[in-house]
């Protein structure tokens, strides 16, 4: 049987080429430089059981995804730093809205809880400038590095394949299905090919005419530290912006970037850089909202990409062309969603396999048709 071929090395990609490989089904990943150093390597790395407006479907796959990860942190595989998120309202409209959202992810399972008046102090927040706040305290954050090296290493004992510095430059299909891959290095025959290329999946997409609306947003993240310790949960702000510890004395400021009305397909390879007024936008807010953070330092920063969707799901599954899977747009969730994404994909690819048809269906990127 020729292998299913896995385009991209970070974490997505190496979740699924762990999980066909465990299912003896033979794969060859390609990772165009060092695994896990494009997107992955920038994430915030979060596990979140937040939903602003929550939908059982997403809970779910976080449900099916942390059977994988809590085992591996109990373990002491992987590290989990658990913070809790910090969903911030500006009004007493926004605050009825995280209520109802409370409501429901308790419904759910989910420990969520409202935060008003001075609690938001011991949360490092200025009571005084905020309504309230929807806080999820089992979310916490993971070593992106170290989950991509667990699926690598098991995807590689079960008899994969995993080549970086070789990039796939073609996708040959014939008769409507996928034949093989053209790379850097020669030509190879593939049973399937999986687009978990990230920011370059549209690239990849395009080699086989297949058409899904994904955008890329930008993402600055600043990482500023202070002589004092930091205690700050992932805090998010109504506009996009955020904060998070970073260790003991360091703290990330960041942005999500723009929705995707508002993005554009951008050039991967292209560096970006952070606007002044960013930097001007942080120090305002620390001086306002976060008194915790006290003379801080600017001692790192970097621009994110992100790749999004019209509905915030990902697109996972097969295509229109026969063979070819896509397992990409991410939202920005690809560290709390990669272990289910790749089980999903494998699900599919294997003919003994029992995918959940219900999650299949709902980030199948048929659905594209009606965006």
């Amino acid at each position: 049987m020729d292998p299913v071929v896995v385009v991209g090395g970070g974490i997505v990609g190496a979740s699924v080429a762990s999980h066909l490989a465990r299912r003896s089904i033979p794969v060859t990943l390609f990772e165009r430089d060092a695994l896990g150093g494009g997107t992955t390597s920038k994430s915030l790395a979060m596990f979140v059981w937040h939903q602003s407006r929550p939908e059982k479907r997403q809970h779910r796959l976080r449900e099916r995804a942390w059977e994988t990860y809590r085992p591996l942190i109990e373990d002491g595989r992987i590290g989990f730093e658990r913070i809790g998120t910090l969903d911030v309202a500006d009004s007493a409209g926004k605050l009825d809205a995280l209520r109802d959202a409370r409501d429901r992810l308790r419904e759910f399972g989910a420990r969520a809880e409202l935060v008003e008046g001075e609690a938001l102090g011991e949360f490092g927040v200025a009571p005084d400038e905020v309504a309230g706040a929807l806080y999820t305290p089992e979310d916490g954050y993971l070593d992106p590095a170290e989950i991509v090296r667990y699926f690598v290493d098991r995807a590689r004992s079960a008899g994969a394949s995993i080549q970086t510095s070789t990039e796939v430059t073609d996708v040959v299909v014939e008769d409507g299905r996928v034949v093989a891959v053209e790379t850097s290095d020669g030509r190879i025959a593939a049973s399937a090919v999986v687009n978990a290329a990230g920011p370059w999946a549209p690239g990849v997409n395009d080699l086989v005419d297949v058409s899904l609306p994904l955008r890329h947003n930008f993402g600055p993240v600043l990482v500023v530290q202070q002589e004092a310790d930091v205690d700050l949960p992932f805090v998010e702000f109504p506009d996009g912006h955020y904060f998070r510890e970073e260790g003991r004395q360091q703290a990330f400021a960041g942005k999500f970037g723009a929705t995707f009305e508002d993005a554009e397909v951008a050039d991967p390879t292209h560096a970006q850089s952070i606007d002044h007024e960013f930097y001007l936008d942080v120090e305002e807010r620390v001086a306002r909202l976060l008194p915790g953070l006290d003379e801080v330092d600017l001692v790192n920063e970097w621009v994110g990409l992100r790749t999004i969707t019209p509905d915030g799901r990902p697109f996972v599954g097969e295509t229109d062309c026969e063979g070819y899977y896509v397992a990409c747009g991410m939202n920005g969730l690809g560290v709390t969603l990669a272990p289910e994404i790749g089980r999903l994909v494998a699900t599919s690819i294997d003919d003994d396999g029992r995918p959940d048809r219900e999650l299949a269906e709902y980030l199948s990127p048929r659905r594209a048709i009606s965006q």
